[in-house]
């Protein structure tokens, strides 16, 4: 079968790049190798519990907000129904003896952290200009840039932590901010980009939202747009191997049915580790081969779900987030779609980060759910719902635990290596990989290589289609949107 473009991976950033695709007259294609598209977005039910496992809210669905201009572009705006989180604390993180309710709203997070910070006042005032700068000067973050100034956005490779430093900030501050930035985007302070950090956690200070439906929601608007644009989506067939011909360029995909699909272009949304084993050796050089193969990865997750009799009021439009200096210290506790359950029943998600050397490799054979898979699985649960239950005792009743997900469990559906959860480590020790490689028409896009998170994954979409369709047409039309 021939295609004008093919897209392996159907995250949000191979949906997007394939909308976006089709939109503009091309005939494409998406392979996954799961039996379902967007197998991380999607709800799962058990018990009574509607379970998230990659979305728990965003950034970028207010009015004007980034997400709302792109996914109006993609004539699926009216589809999506945002709840706003709690406007006075839509997270309330706890370090040491401080809660820190986060309000919805740049100012009154400067408010609200001058506050509890009142030693580092100068610091914060710095910091939130900062983020607020970056977003005015980012594409796609803000559709009032014209053109002409598109190329004049530079991207500081300063990480949160060095600016912090070098703007007085205190070290409970700058720990504060690394361990809340952490769960958002997976990198320390020390080794997130500022650029990175400000253009997630400022989207979310502006105007947090969660889904009616959850990650449903989008999964639902997304193939009912990829249906009426005649998109061809290929599950159950994992790419295996990339042709192209004597040039460079692109050819063909080939995909587990055994089926070869021609294409112009290419675009790879997966983890770019796994292509070392499908690019062709004689079009990349063993130096990029090996490059993909030592790429840092982010932690994985370790989720428990639970079935609670009553939900405290504070947890039902916000989320909780334990900060300790140490890791394994720290969880986050969201509530699973409030709007759905009656007065009996209540539905939480408890995350944690699971360090990569927390689940021992010979422990990844989760499919044969081995004895030492199965003991790891119970203890890593119980350790995780006895603390959530001496941290939040306002939780009364019967505490039931529905379901539970491993670092395997995330690797299995997302075929990211160890399972981690922002992909690729955004880190300014680590060389960021260009979009752009090696080979005529094939491109790379997700939250490895541009941003994380919801908001990040819909951007790196566009990304990765302007990349054949030319970025100033893409832009301004986006910009008819606003």
């Amino acid at each position: 079968m021939k295609y004008d473009s093919v897209v392996i991976g159907s995250g949000i950033t191979g949906l997007t790049s394939a909308l976006v695709l089709a939109q503009n007259g091309q005939r494409v294609a998406v392979v996954e190798k799961n039996r379902l598209t967007a197998p991380l977005l999607r709800r799962f039910k058990r018990g009574n519990v509607w379970c998230d496992p990659g979305f728990h809210y965003s950034g970028g669905f207010e009015e004007s907000g980034p997400l709302s201009v792109l996914l109006s572009y993609l004539r699926m705006r009216d589809d999506i129904r945002p709840l706003p989180m709690a406007n006075d604390g839509f997270d309330i993180l706890y370090s040491d003896d401080r809660e820190i309710a986060i309000p919805c709203g740049l100012e009154r997070v400067r408010d609200v952290l001058c506050t509890h910070f009142p030693r580092s006042k100068k610091a914060i005032l710095m910091y939130i200009e900062k983020v607020k700068s970056i977003m005015e000067t980012t594409p796609f973050v803000n559709f009032d840039i014209e053109w002409a100034d598109f190329s004049k956005n530079s991207q500081d490779t300063e990480s949160l932590g060095c600016y912090l430093d070098s703007v007085g900030a205190e070290e409970d501050l700058k720990e504060l901010l690394g361990q809340y930035g952490r769960y958002l985007y997976g990198t320390s302070a020390g080794e997130v980009p500022l650029f990175i950090h400000a253009l997630v956690m400022g989207s979310f200070y502006r105007a947090p939202q969660t889904l009616v439906n959850g990650g449903d929601e989008l999964v639902d608007a997304y193939e009912k747009r990829l249906q009426q644009e005649g998109v061809d989506i290929f599950n159950n067939s994992p790419a295996i191997k990339i042709e192209v011909d004597g040039n460079r360029r692109m050819k063909a995909i080939g995909i587990g049915n055994g089926e070869m699909l021609e294409c112009d272009n290419c675009i790879s949304t997966i983890h770019p580790s796994l292509l070392a084993d499908i690019l062709p050796g004689d079009a990349i050089r063993p130096a990029y081969i090996s490059r993909l193969r030592g790429l840092e990865n982010t932690n994985a997750p370790f989720a428990v779900y639970l079935e609670v009799d009553h939900l405290p009021e504070k947890i039902a439009w916000s989320n909780l987030y334990r900060i300790g200096r140490l890791t394994d210290e720290s969880f986050g506790i969201m509530a699973c779609d409030p709007t759905e359950y009656d007065n009996k029943k209540k539905g939480l998600c408890i995350l944690k980060e699971s360090p990569v050397n927390t689940l021992p490799k010979e422990l990844y054979d989760s499919d044969k759910r081995t004895p030492a898979y199965l003991e790891y699985k119970q203890k890593e649960t119980e350790d995780l719902v006895s603390q959530f239950k001496k941290f939040l005792p306002e939780v009364t009743g019967s505490v039931k635990v529905v379901a539970c997900a491993t670092p395997s469990t995330y690797e299995r559906y997302t075929g990211t290596p160890r399972g981690s959860m922002y992909g690729v480590k955004q880190s300014v020790d680590q060389i960021k990989l260009s979009s752009v490689t090696a080979i005529r028409g094939f491109y790379l896009a997700g939250q490895s290589i541009h941003l994380p998170g919801i908001m990040g994954g819909v951007i790196s979409g566009f990304l990765g289609a302007s990349n054949i369709l030319g970025l100033k047409t893409i832009w301004n039309k986006v910009r008819e949107c606003r």
